[in-house]
């Protein structure tokens, strides 16, 4: 089992501290979320977890609900087994912040320290500045205890990597002084790869991967906590695979889109992303949203012709807890929308909206025609409810005109509660210029 050593000052938890197999593994903090990241090889399991807190604990809740991780709780101690690596998020109503943990295999695949081509940031310290970027067939590599305070922009290059199990912290900039800049771009940058990192502090959108096919995100955590925290937002890009990902933002986490991203969006930032996107698959991880945005989310910004073959597989979604929805499509241009598939989808906590289909327009808008969507399913959908949500939790299906429409929506074994959702009237329901809207309720 390796300890991770980080700098002095990196903001350390106030609220946790954390043992695991009796060692004393270090907890980081954020404005939202404290946090550690702990390899952990074969020989670590079965791993003895022993969180302590600052005091009495009360309604303690260890997410996501489908690992089912056994716990005890003695005063201000929890206490679990792991029997593999998990990513947990360890929740008390005594008023703290989340604790995340990231509890993970090893390095894969660890570059070589004498490459020439591997930019390495040294561990046990913070790394800053403004810009950073990468050459054809570089790679980037954080080790455990790195962190790497700066701004991040590849443009044009082949065969990069961004790896390792350090940090990138983009409180370089402040979105309150600098504006809105996003921390890490991938611009036209095909077969790029971007795995085990984890970034906290952005000062708007954290993972941009725009017009670059091929592209693959694997394994990393996000903690974003300002309004425009985006998680991984795909623009313009195809033959895109996300997975294993642990994404807590409070705006979308993952998001969809096609246009010219420019001052209107962000800050210091020109992005021509106006591509047709197909083939993106999205698959066994964790989200979740804090106050803006939405869980899952196609749109709004769609100025291409299509947007097509869009899969959300095997999703906990922990929380949606503002005005945004768990399924959201928001076609606010001129796209044909096709082929999504949501499937395996668990959802702990969502208050506003379950499902928010629209074609519409709104200041995101550029074009002047309005768009489609057709052929959405949700399939195994596991919905649990709370108390607030009676009354005030709906879903919106809406097209723009007859010409302009929402077909072909179906919905298929939808669980609330532990029991079949029978009828669309369960669900709150609105429609408007949609057809072919079918449920089909499990037995």
């Amino acid at each position: 089992m390796e300890i991770y050593k980080y700098p002095k000052s990196l903001p350390r938890s106030e609220h946790f501290k954390l043992r695991i197999n009796g060692h004393v593994v270090e907890t980081l903090a954020t404005g939202v979320a404290d946090f550690s990241i702990c390899p952990l090889d074969a020989s670590d399991f079965p791993a003895q977890v022993e969180i302590s807190t600052s005091q009495l604990l009360n309604d303690v809740k260890i997410s996501p609900h489908s690992k089912k991780i056994s716990y005890t709780v003695e005063g201000v101690l929890i206490r679990f087994v792991l029997e593999r690596p998990e990513k947990l998020s360890v929740n008390s109503s005594g008023g703290h912040k989340p604790f995340y943990l990231f509890a993970t295999l090893p390095e894969n695949n660890r570059p070589k320290p004498d490459d020439m081509d591997v930019i390495t940031i040294p561990a046990g310290q913070i790394t800053e500045t403004p810009m950073l970027t990468l050459e054809d067939g570089q790679t980037l590599y954080l080790p455990g205890g790195s962190v790497l305070k700066a701004r991040l922009h590849i443009k044009g290059k082949s065969g990069i990597r961004i790896c390792g199990h350090g940090i990138i912290d983009g409180a370089y900039y402040d979105q309150s002084a600098d504006g809105y800049i996003p921390t890490l771009i991938i611009e036209c940058c095909p077969g790029a790869m971007v795995e085990d990192i984890t970034m906290v502090r952005p000062a708007a959108w954290m993972l941009m991967l725009a017009t670059s096919d091929g592209v693959t995100v694997r394994n990393i955590n996000q903690i974003g906590e300002v309004i425009s925290s985006d998680g991984i937002d795909v623009v313009g890009s195809s033959n895109v695979l996300i997975e294993d990902c642990f994404l807590h933002n409070n705006d979308d986490c993952v998001a969809i889109k096609a246009f010219h991203i420019g001052e209107k969006n962000l800050s210091q930032t020109d992005v021509d992303g106006r591509r047709n996107v197909e083939n993106v698959l999205v698959q066994n991880c964790t989200f979740a949203n804090w106050t803006g945005g939405n869980a899952m989310e196609i749109g709004h910004e769609l100025a291409v012709d299509t947007i097509t073959k869009i899969t959300f597989r095997n999703i906990d979604v922990l929380h949606v807890h503002g005005i945004g929805a768990v399924f959201s499509i928001h076609n606010n241009d001129r796209a044909t929308i096709s082929d999504v598939l949501f499937e395996d989808i668990r959802i702990e906590h969502c208050y506003s909206k379950f499902i928010d289909f629209r074609i519409s327009r709104s200041h995101y808008s550029t074009d002047q025609e309005r768009g489609r969507m057709r052929g959405i399913t949700l399939r195994k959908i596991r919905w649990t409810r709370s108390t607030f949500n009676s009354g005030y939790t709906v879903s919106m299906i809406g097209g723009w005109d007859a010409a302009h429409a929402v077909e072909e929506v179906v919905l298929d074994d939808i669980f609330m509660d532990g029991a079949p959702v029978r009828h669309l009237d369960d669900l709150e329901i609105t429609t408007r210029y949609c057809s072919q809207l079918r449920l089909t309720a499990s037995t």
